[in-house]
């Protein structure tokens, strides 16, 4: 049987388990409701790479972007009632430009400030990119967004500027023994001719002492992730630690998504990766995590990438794993779904 043919029949027959749920294997399962997130504004097709941020008070906001219309944010209506944790009430555009993607949302329970990560395109062609950041100030669990955003990163070092100039899909976290904030993001561009759709290549670490930056790049080259090869591996999407573990940050776990190329057949697959000296290189523990489904026009038939991590409001012994997978290749749509995993399969050495 061919790999395709495989994995279309193992993920083609899960059983149902507890509700809202379907079980994918041993401590894996998918929403019941997948996708849970659509794009609903005119001539959109795509709504992706999310980010789920909570806050000290209880409250859950998701953020998400379509092409047109920038980046879009979200508020659980309830995030702690049973069977009602995917009840979503969308906000409007926090990021209102075309060409805005791929947030992600650091909340600073100290000075109460949510900053807004972001990789935005360059107008008109929108062929480069650079980082930015959004900053809000969090009273009563709302947050009031601030206008001037701040540029964090753009590309410099030629693997940034592999194919395209870019980078983005930012991650942003505390540091607590190097005493600093750690970006991770990606960078470069190819372009992947069967679903038209162009995907980065590598990913690069930069440290600030403000979160706001100046941000210094650790090295002048790409981070390691150790145990890629052979994997069909041609590009990787986005690192980011697995939010609602009890992290030791300088042996930190976290995930990525690995842009894939198995017989000219271009996909996306979510890993868990490992570090050993404080998250300055990575090692694979489980290379297919969240794969596609291979699944004629199921929602994540060809790529699951843009992700983020929080812990399940319905089971704390789950993490949440929101992201967004295609229908297809050339010509599909982009939604938003859930997955949760157990955590004691996340806890690697």
């Amino acid at each position: 049987m061919s790999e395709k043919a495989s994995r279309a029949n193992s993920n083609n027959s899960p059983s149902t388990t507890a509700p809202g749920w379907v079980d994918i294997r041993d401590g894996v399962q998918d929403a019941s409701d997948n996708p849970i997130l659509t794009p609903t504004d005119r001539l959109e097709w795509i709504l992706g790479d999310p980010s789920l941020l909570d806050l000290d008070t209880g409250e859950r906001y998701v953020f998400a972007n379509e092409v047109f219309h920038g980046i879009i944010w979200y508020k659980a209506k309830e995030v702690n009632a049973g069977g009602g944790e995917f009840q979503y009430e969308k906000l409007g555009r926090v990021v209102g430009y075309p060409g805005a993607v791929r947030p992600f949302a650091h909340f600073d329970a100290s000075t109460k400030m949510v900053h807004l990560f972001y990789e935005q395109y360059a107008f008109p062609l929108y062929n480069k990119s650079k980082i930015w950041m959004k900053s809000g100030k969090v009273s009563d669990g709302e947050i009031s967004w601030e206008k001037n955003d701040v540029m964090i990163l753009e590309p410099k070092l030629s693997w940034e500027k592999e194919g395209l100039a870019r980078v983005g899909n930012p991650y942003v976290f505390f540091h607590p023994s190097k005493e600093q904030y750690v970006l991770y993001y990606s960078a470069g561009s190819q372009h992947l001719p069967d679903s038209k759709v162009d995907e980065p290549i590598s990913l690069g670490m930069a440290v600030a002492d403000s979160i706001d930056g100046p941000y210094t790049r650790v090295d002048n080259s790409p981070l390691v992730i150790e145990g890629l090869d052979g994997t069909n591996t041609i590009g990787l999407g986005s690192l980011k630690l697995v939010k609602g573990l009890e992290q030791d940050f300088d042996k930190p776990i976290a995930m990525i998504n690995r842009i894939t190329s198995v017989d000219g057949v271009t996909g996306s697959t979510i890993s868990l990766v490992n570090s050993g000296n404080k998250g300055n290189s990575f090692k694979v523990a489980t290379l297919d995590l969240i794969e596609p489904t291979l699944v004629d026009k199921d929602w994540k038939e060809a790529y699951c990438y843009g992700f983020d991590t929080g812990v399940d409001a319905e089971d704390d012994n789950f993490i949440l794993v929101l992201y967004n997978g295609r229908n297809g290749w050339a010509h599909a749509t982009e939604t938003v779904g859930a997955t949760r995993i157990r955590k004691d399969l996340l806890m690697t050495e």
